[in-house]
């Protein structure tokens, strides 16, 4: 056991890389047992993206990548853990944070409580809370939060959305998790070998897949009880690879088909039988995917979420797991502004429409949601109308269809929903 910690930054263009460093190390209890990987993508154009004073120490591994040639996050991650030495414990971040004094001791702490609990391989994630660069440290929120599903997105991946956590400040230990948060982990060494990060993902269904990976080797999910990091989650203003890429569109789309292929979802084969294709990207012998979708109340193959799971109790679930089966549909209707210039709106039709074009769900847009949604995002090109309901029907296509005071019903907005 080295105690050593391997901590993987994948960054990009990100002006707060350097503070995220300064103040790991500062508020570490054993600075020396800290190593770094960063996957440094970055831009020449960039003039404060500089890692001079790290390039000489021996706790840093620089990846020094053109942003240019990068090619998302998960690829960047498989790159980062292509450099773990087997230093006793895994850290992944993204490189906007702050962190609380002695974090790291803390951690370590966490983890050998864990195990002494029976648990053999502990995994600690969450979506962090948040704090503002602009404002720090003023404004970091003192609030756990918790990760929670919020839906499968049409093209098959999990959405996930964080939520505090009720009554932390009375709790004495971590709770069971769900999920886990690509912005911090923390659990030993052995996950970087055992769960390796899958370079074909894009961006959405890293975490979920990764989740599930890690649970069906063997690792047990829990969501801290404590404040250890913050975490900055508007970067407004600032690069994602998703600006500078002109390839990154259809990394995404093969990034959505590979998850469906992964979880055998959209009237693909069984998930066994794309086993071959995914090496070692596949799921673990320790427990299986059934046992995880029993454990956290959801069944990917027909999109379906347990009831105790979309109430947010912790797992695993306590109920009938076939009986608390509900499929929950949310859909994000995009409008361009510019096709809503009449002056004296009054209703709007908003439907979800099945392959025929009948209705599977209705619920009209009123005078006042509308104006808010036009109000909500000024700068946005567009207003997003959300529907919510369960049924086993997945929708096709929605419309929206405008009711003008002077001009009575005009031309409808239809669009087919994407499901690839």
């Amino acid at each position: 056991m080295n105690n050593k910690i391997f901590i993987s930054i994948a960054a990009y263009r990100d002006p707060e890389l350097l503070k995220t460093i300064k103040n790991c190390i500062d508020n570490s209890k054993n600075p020396e047992n800290l190593i770094f990987c960063i996957a440094w993508q970055h831009s020449d154009e960039d003039e404060w993206d500089n890692l001079d004073e790290y390039k000489n120490d021996d706790r840093f591994k620089i990846i020094d990548i053109p942003y240019k040639e990068a090619k998302g996050v998960c690829w960047a991650r498989n790159l980062i853990q292509n450099h773990y030495d087997d230093e006793q414990y895994y850290l992944q971040l993204d490189s906007h944070h702050r962190f609380v004094p002695n974090w790291d001791w803390l951690l370590k702490d966490l983890i050998q409580y864990l195990r002494a609990k029976g648990h053999i391989k502990p995994l600690v994630s969450a979506y962090l809370p948040s704090y503002f660069p602009e404002k720090d440290p003023a404004g970091r929120l003192n609030e756990v939060w918790m990760l929670n599903i919020d839906r499968f997105l049409p093209e098959g991946a999990i959405f996930l959305r964080p939520q505090g956590l009720d009554g932390w400040k009375d709790m004495k230990e971590p709770v069971p998790n769900r999920f886990l948060s690509a912005h911090f982990i923390f659990t030993l060494g052995s996950f970087v070998k055992e769960v390796p990060y899958d370079a074909d993902l894009y961006f959405h269904g890293e975490e979920s897949s990764l989740a599930i990976r890690a649970f069906t080797h063997g690792y047990d999910l829990f969501n801290p009880h404590r404040i250890y990091a913050w975490h900055e989650y508007t970067r407004e203003g600032k690069k994602k690879h998703w600006d500078d890429s002109t390839e990154w569109s259809e990394q995404d789309k093969n990034s959505y088909a590979r998850f469906r292929k992964l979880f055998g979802m959209n009237g693909e084969n069984s998930y066994l039988e794309n086993k071959d294709m995914f090496g070692n990207f596949w799921f673990g012998n320790v427990r299986s995917l059934e046992d995880y979708e029993r454990y956290a109340g959801l069944k990917f193959n027909t999109r379906q979420i347990h009831r105790e799971t979309i109430e947010h109790k912790h797992p695993p679930i306590k109920g009938n797991y076939e009986m608390g089966l509900c499929t929950k549909i949310k859909v994000c209707i995009d409008i361009w502004k510019e096709a809503l210039k009449e002056p004296d709106y009054e209703t709007f039709a908003v439907a979800l429409l099945d392959e025929n074009g009948n209705d599977v769900f209705r619920q009209d847009m009123d005078i006042n949601e509308f104006n808010h949604l036009m109000k909500e995002t000024p700068n946005d090109q567009f207003i997003h109308i959300w529907r919510e309901y369960e049924d086993i029907r997945q929708p096709h296509s929605w419309r929206v269809w405008p009711y003008s005071k002077s001009k009575g019903w005009m031309d409808n907005i239809e669009q087919k929903i994407n499901y690839e």
